[in-house]
């Protein structure tokens, strides 16, 4: 199932904007498809107890939503929204997206470096990220019928809500592998070799790969691959590894029709018995279940 592209606005003036939706009393289904686009995507949900059922999808993770879910997608990141409103309940089903385009960050964060925490959230947006629901509170009384301010003022209110966002501490990544791009500074010689290992992982997962390969192609000490995997992306070598190659796999379980046998070896697991359990520990299900949720 391959992702569209959707447009948001094609107006070269817009820097971002702001829509809130309320759900049709006459409407069971509350969806959207599998779909990415060029622009980040910040969405927050809001329901009576009991009012709806759904999960998300966000690259290869899957999630149920809850009231206050607040979810940032970056660019490039497919996403997609299945859900049932129970019908026995009061339909008061509401969500408020807020898009911004990557330029106007940049160009945000150039101007005014005080909000250079920033960039931090735009870069991690790639894996797309979950918020606190105090966050997603306070986002919902910034953005709520913004359009009711002066346009200063509305600025003013998008730009404590990146900062909530930004400063939330409680934040987590929802996929496994990183969509779309972010900027990196290859001058800085820290910031260029965790960026160099990353592209290491990415070219050659499907290899049965240790950490000395790593070492060998980075031209640094074991002790310094260990420290640069703990520092930078919170865990051992190994552990990254495995991860990646899970969300590589569920890329595949997602867009193609392969054998979950030709799938476990072309996402680099050596039999297809510890595909499947490796799998089942970090995705809590087996990938044939993992499929049939998109499908």
């Amino acid at each position: 199932m391959k992702p569209t592209i959707e447009n948001v606005l094609s107006e070269n003036n817009f820097h971002w904007k702001v829509k809130e939706y309320y759900c049709d009393a006459k409407k069971e289904q509350f969806t959207c498809p599998w779909h990415y686009h060029s622009e980040y995507e910040l969405v927050l949900y809001r329901h009576n107890e009991g009012a709806f059922r759904g999960c998300y999808f966000a690259g290869d993770s899957i999630g149920e939503i809850q009231h206050n879910s607040l979810l940032l997608y970056g660019p490039g990141l497919p996403h997609m929204l299945t859900g049932r409103l129970d019908s026995d309940k009061e339909h008061n089903v509401y969500s408020l997206i807020f898009w911004f385009r990557h330029q106007w960050l940049e160009s945000l964060i150039e101007r005014l470096p005080e909000l250079r925490n920033l960039r931090r959230l735009a870069k991690h947006s790639a894996y797309g990220l979950s918020f606190s629901e105090e966050t997603a509170e306070t986002v919902y009384q910034l953005l709520n019928n913004i359009e009711q301010y002066e346009p200063h003022h509305q600025l003013i209110r998008v730009l404590q809500a990146l900062s909530a966002l930004a400063d939330d501490a409680q934040s987590q990544r929802l996929s496994l592998s990183a969509y779309g791009l972010y900027d990196v500074d290859l001058n800085d010689e820290s910031t260029r070799r965790v960026e160099l290992a990353r592209q290491f992982v990415e070219q050659n997962f499907a290899k049965p790969i240790k950490i000395d390969d790593l070492c060998q192609a980075l031209h640094i000490s074991e002790s310094s691959a260990y420290r640069l995997f703990e520092r930078h992306f919170l865990e051992s070598f190994s552990e990254h590894l495995k991860r990646f190659r899970i969300g590589k796999a569920c890329e595949m379980l997602v867009n193609t029709q392969d054998a979950v046998a030709l799938i476990a070896e072309q996402s680099g697991f050596n039999n297809l018995s510890n595909f499947n359990r490796q799998f089942k520990v970090v995705k809590g299900m087996t990938p044939s279940d993992f499929r049939a949720q998109f499908n």
